[in-house]
């Protein structure tokens, strides 16, 4: 069994303070904690039973391994703040989604093992469990690597490595699934909207239907859990839709079309003929 490294974490905003009290509950030592803000440092630091330190160089002299958990711009930034003296034997993380381990180009120059870790997580506050989460994962040492599938697995997690040079098509894709899934809710409310005052009725019929539709990937996966007329092949349907759409906001109608011609490859792996829809879809 591998020794657990004693942990740093730089930045105490929602990830840095949840992965702080999430590996310290399944029984890490978190050597130091830093932060922009003193406060934010002083309470996470006596949650955990760590102490605030008032430079981020310190945390890594303290700790074995340590989180980067800055905003993404500020990474790079930082680890060039940082690379002062050797490292060697020590290692340095960045929770950045979009980043990979190079934005810790500095600190690898002074020695230091270094990578990334990303869970895959739409952090709303200090979350209490990330069980289940994805994070994935850049490490080029495999002392480093084993760390951090240990941390992962203590956290009930799954992990997904990603290639070199890939890390803003890994996000990207995080954005489309979560952050533009918010962006159609509310396109879609504003519509119901349009047509009842009664918000709670509205985002009622919208959140069973989100719910359903987690639930339906979850058990059938891609691409049966599509429903609709797209799957139905009803045409009809689609033309009213594009009609009632044209008549109240063409960016929304343009909307409509994109996304419907993006779920074509689904249709036809269900099975279903596209031309008609492919053609509706065009305007022809």
């Amino acid at each position: 069994m591998r020794t657990r490294p004693s942990l740093g974490i730089v930045g105490a905003g929602k990830v840095g303070q949840t992965l702080a009290r999430l590996w310290y509950e399944a029984g890490y030592t978190i050597a130091a904690v830093n932060s922009r803000t003193p406060a934010s440092a002083a309470s996470l630091a006596s949650a955990v039973e760590s102490v605030a330190a008032a430079d981020p160089a310190q945390v890594i002299d303290r700790a074995d391994l340590t989180l980067i958990a800055v905003p993404d711009d500020a990474v790079e930034p930082l680890a060039s703040q940082l690379a002062a003296g050797s490292l060697a034997g020590k290692g340095v993380v960045h929770t950045s989604g979009v980043h990979g381990r190079e934005a810790l180009a500095a600190l690898a120059a002074r020695g230091a093992m270094t990578g990334s870790l990303h869970p895959a997580y739409p952090f709303a506050g200090i979350e209490r469990s990330l069980a289940g989460t994805t994070f994935a994962v850049e490490a080029e040492s495999d002392r480093l690597l084993g760390w951090i599938i240990d941390m992962v697995a203590a956290l009930n997690g799954t992990i997904m490595r990603v290639p070199p040079g890939s890390k803003a098509l890994y996000h990207a894709a995080l954005v489309i699934a979560s952050n533009y899934a918010v962006t159609l809710y509310a396109v879609a409310e504003r519509l119901l909207l349009t047509l009842s005052e009664d918000r709670a009725a509205v985002d009622g019929a919208l959140n069973t239907l989100v719910e359903a539709t987690v639930a339906n990937l979850r058990q059938k996966g891609i691409p049966h859990a599509l429903t609709g007329p797209l799957v139905r092949g009803d045409t009809g349907t689609i033309a009213a839709h594009l009609a009632a759409l044209a008549a109240h906001d063409e960016q929304v109608t343009d909307l409509y079309r994109r996304l419907g011609r993006l779920s074509l490859p689904m249709l036809a792996a269900r099975g279903v003929a596209t031309e008609d829809i492919d053609n509706l879809l065009d305007g022809a």
